[in-house]
């Protein structure tokens, strides 16, 4: 095992294999946005196995670190935490006492488990959710619980855009035992999205006793289409969707998210409401879940289907 710092022309076609096979092939990043012009002026990380390249990244001009990828066959060997030592070794002799970096949702346990903090700032970034954090080197990990399931017991408010995906994900990724969801509106993005709906489906094959329940308040014409359906259809044991009729559909107007009996959710268009930890909380929504599940209905279009 060695990690070696390169340049771009050095070790041009090792770093694009990693890379094109992660992002490109694997995250369906587009090539246009893969490939730039900050890549023959970074210092990068080039981590071998043997004489195979597995893992790489980059540093940028400013200090800030991305592009952290390991190959799929050599995850869950401690390659992404060798690399990022690297990269914080690296800057500490360069006189550098910062790392910041843009952390993909799916990544956040990754990057906070190694002492990085989130800053406010959440975006999209070529359809995947990503929230930015930093790390003050040569100092002990700050103790913090933020967006740790269970424990972090703040109320987080946002308007922007990403703050949904990105609160989901990371719930959705320290989830247990059941995420029940109800849909206001089925076009809202994170309900659509790639990588959210591979959430729920990775929730649901960590454990036989995982279990996912979605409430519609309003059924829509092809519906058999939509990309929770489509899931459902091939986890139909544990994945189970049904509709709710109701009057008014002002009493509804926001879609609602249970994490286990620890986490909430509630989000429209505009702004969206999360707390990792709030047990009262919970309870009474989940109490109310559970009354209006009672009074659901099959879907209509899943008759036809016969899911």
């Amino acid at each position: 095992m060695e990690i070696s710092i390169v340049t771009w022309e050095d070790a041009k076609s090792s770093l694009r294999h990693i890379r094109q096979k992660v992002f490109v092939e694997e995250q369906q990043v587009p090539e246009e946005l893969e490939w730039d012009a900050e890549d023959r002026n970074c210092v990068h990380l080039l981590g071998r196995e043997g004489n195979r390249p597995v893992a790489c990244a980059r540093i940028l001009s400013d200090g800030k670190l991305g592009r952290l990828a390991v190959l799929k066959e050599y995850r869950k060997h401690g390659w992404g935490g060798r690399i990022l030592r690297a990269a914080e070794q690296h800057q500490l002799d360069q006189r550098k006492n910062k790392i910041q970096l843009n952390s993909q949702a799916n990544s956040y346990h990754f990057y906070f488990s190694n002492g990085y903090r989130p800053e406010e700032e959440m975006f999209w970034d070529a359809n995947i959710p990503h929230v930015r954090m930093q790390k003050i080197l040569n100092r002990p990990d700050p103790a913090s619980k933020t967006y740790i399931l269970g424990e972090d017991d703040e109320s987080y408010y946002s308007d922007q855009p990403a703050a949904t995906p990105v609160w989901f994900q990371i719930g959705s990724q320290q989830s247990r035992r059941e995420i029940d969801i109800q849909i206001a509106d089925l076009s809202h993005p994170v309900f659509n999205n790639a990588f959210c709906v591979a959430n729920l489906s990775a929730f649901l094959r960590q454990s036989h006793q995982t279990q996912v329940r979605i409430l519609i308040i309003k059924e829509i014409p092809g519906l058999s289409e939509h990309p929770l359906m489509q899931l459902q259809q091939r986890m139909s044991s544990r994945f189970k969707i049904r509709r709710l009729e109701i009057v008014n559909a002002q009493e509804n107007n926001s879609n609602q998210i249970l994490f286990d009996l620890k986490g909430y959710m509630r989000f429209d268009y505009q702004t969206t409401y999360c707390n990792f930890s709030n047990k009262i909380s919970v309870s009474r929504h989940r109490a109310h879940f559970e009354q209006d599940w009672a009074k659901s209905k099959e879907l209509i279009e899943g008759r036809k289907l016969s899911i």
